[in-house]
């Protein structure tokens, strides 16, 4: 079914997805240079693994002087396997990042994609050598696609979509400021007010660019060397510093070299220049890295992000990702993206029919209590209005769902203090005494018994309909009724589970207990 509806997603946005990096690609592990020892297959048996247990037996006299010491690493993995584990181990702790470290990075990186160390390592050659990130978020999206548990490449392709984003609001402001400098040249023999005037108005301009796009600058996950005390930091001059660290294990020695460590001065021997001739994911990474369309390049993320939602729809990063993208770039603040891709609209109706395939997905009403908190809607009275009926007409069918009502429920206190609220407002702003007396006298019947607001009273008559049918209607009512004081009520409620919920029922009683001390008080 999710493969199905990621067809027709990826087919109506046109999205490339997964990449064109299949295995294919990665035939260079036959290349004389990595083929240095001879290729075993093993096959794991059982007897083999209850060979290897006997080993850790301790014989009836205690003699374990002589005993043979289990080896998996023969068993899972081949000789040219581990060979690249070794020599990626021997670059990491020398520290040598050269782009034949990059390539068997990015072997071992496909042979485990849960290998953190490669994953440090690999960040600190793309920085070092200056490589091509948008190839690498490439590599990263096949690698998501073919092992999406993997927490290590969630962390890194946030890590690249960080970097592409400041990289290319950096080199876009180095380009404004050689123009501004060449602007400033030309007028300066005609008038220096004027080329005065003209300073001030592109720094107020460049001040506005920068602070609204990195209002949160430190929270970044590529920043958190960047914003150190240590460091002398001017928001015009040193706000997009090509020396900058950009994760908390990248050390400042490892840069040191500057200049001498790019792209132009790797050597590239004959072995190494066979693997990247044979292999387009290899050229591509030494291609420059040039100024793109940020707007569009969220927005691809962004559905990008919705295919890998396709294939696991419970899995915490997806969500995380997704969330954070549209947090932490303001995507649907964005006047671009929501004008061109109509976003908004877009997300709403992703959320919807995501329910329509799996309406007991929490993660699903979590998302959807972020976008209404993004777009302001729960201090709009009508559009909660319109939220609740949403809500109840799903409860009402699925009443044994306990994600709905969880989300429910917020909805409705959100609910209840917005139109208390709004009674407040209006009653203040009433200009007769008298007709300012009975709303107030209004409002205070309606503060202190929930159930005078129609809508919450109408979802309460109509609950109990199929209270029978269900703990969580029962569970929510009780909720209910806690909040508007009905402690008897709410104790019928809590009775009601106790009889008929038998897994929890200590948890009915203690409830009860709780409620009747209240009562006492």
């Amino acid at each position: 079914m999710e493969n199905r509806c990621l067809y027709a997603y990826k087919k109506k946005f046109g999205v490339s997805y997964p990449e064109n990096l299949d295995d294919e690609q990665f035939e260079p592990l036959n290349n004389v240079m990595l083929n240095m020892m001879e290729q075993k297959n093993f096959v794991i048996e059982i007897k083999d693994l209850e060979e290897d247990a006997k080993k850790y037996l301790i014989d009836e006299k205690g003699d374990i002087k002589n005993k043979e010491k289990i080896s998996l690493i023969n068993t899972y993995y081949s000789d040219r396997e581990r060979m690249l584990f070794c020599l990626l181990s021997s670059l990491i702790e020398k520290k040598e990042y050269s782009f034949e470290g990059y390539i068997i990075c990015s072997y071992v990186i496909k042979m485990n994609s849960s290998y953190y160390s490669a994953w440090v390592y690999r960040r600190k050659c793309l920085k070092k050598l200056n490589l091509n990130l948008l190839n690498d978020l490439k590599f990263t999206k096949y690698i998501i696609s073919d092992n999406i548990k993997s927490f290590q490449s969630w962390f890194h392709r946030r890590w690249l979509i960080e970097y592409i984003y400041k990289m290319n609001y950096r080199k876009k402001n180095n380009q404004r400021n050689n123009e501004c400098n060449y602007n400033i040249y030309i007028e300066e023999g005609k008038n220096i007010d004027n080329k005065n005037e003209n300073l001030n108005e592109y720094n107020i301009d460049m001040e506005n660019n920068y602070i609204s796009s990195f209002d949160d600058e430190k929270n970044f996950i590529s920043s958190e060397e960047e914003m150190n005390s240590n460091s002398s930091y001017n928001i015009h001059d040193n706000f997009y510093n090509d020396d900058d660290g950009f994760i908390s294990n990248c050390d400042d020695t490892d840069f040191e070299e500057g200049q001498e460590n790019n792209r132009n001065n790797i050597y590239i021997y004959e072995e190494l220049g066979n693997i990247i001739n044979n292999n387009i994911f290899f050229k591509n990474s030494l291609l420059p890295n040039e100024i793109i369309n940020i707007d569009n390049f969220l927005y691809e993320e962004l559905l990008y992000n919705n295919c890998d939602i396709f294939i696991d729809m419970k899995y915490y990063n997806s969500w995380a990702t997704k969330t954070w993208l549209i947090d932490k770039f303001n995507i649907l603040q964005n006047e671009y993206i929501c004008k061109k891709h109509n976003i908004i609209l877009h997300e709403f109706c992703f959320i919807n029919y995501l329910l329509t395939i799996d309406i007991y997905n929490n993660s699903l009403w979590v998302y959807r209590y972020f976008i209404l908190n993004k777009l302001s809607y729960f201090h709009d009275l009508a559009k909660m209005q319109k939220e609740i009926y949403f809500c109840f007409t799903y409860a009402n069918q699925f009443y044994d769902n306990q994600a709905i009502f969880n989300y429910f429920i917020h909805m409705v206190f959100l609910y209840i203090k917005l139109y208390q609220n709004a009674s407040q407002i209006k009653q203040k702003n009433t200009e007769l005494n008298i007709q300012c007396e009975k709303k107030e006298e209004t409002y205070k019947h309606d503060e202190r018994n929930i159930f005078q607001i129609p809508l919450v009273n109408y979802i309460k008559n109509e609950l109990i309909k199929i209270q029978h049918k269900s703990k969580f209607v029962l569970v929510f009512l009780s909720q209910l009724y806690s909040y508007n004081g009905s402690y008897d009520d709410e104790i019928e409620c809590y009775r009601y589970l106790q009889k008929y919920d038998d897994f929890n029922e200590h948890v009915w009683k203690d409830r009860i207990e709780c409620v009747q001390k209240r009562l006492k008080i």
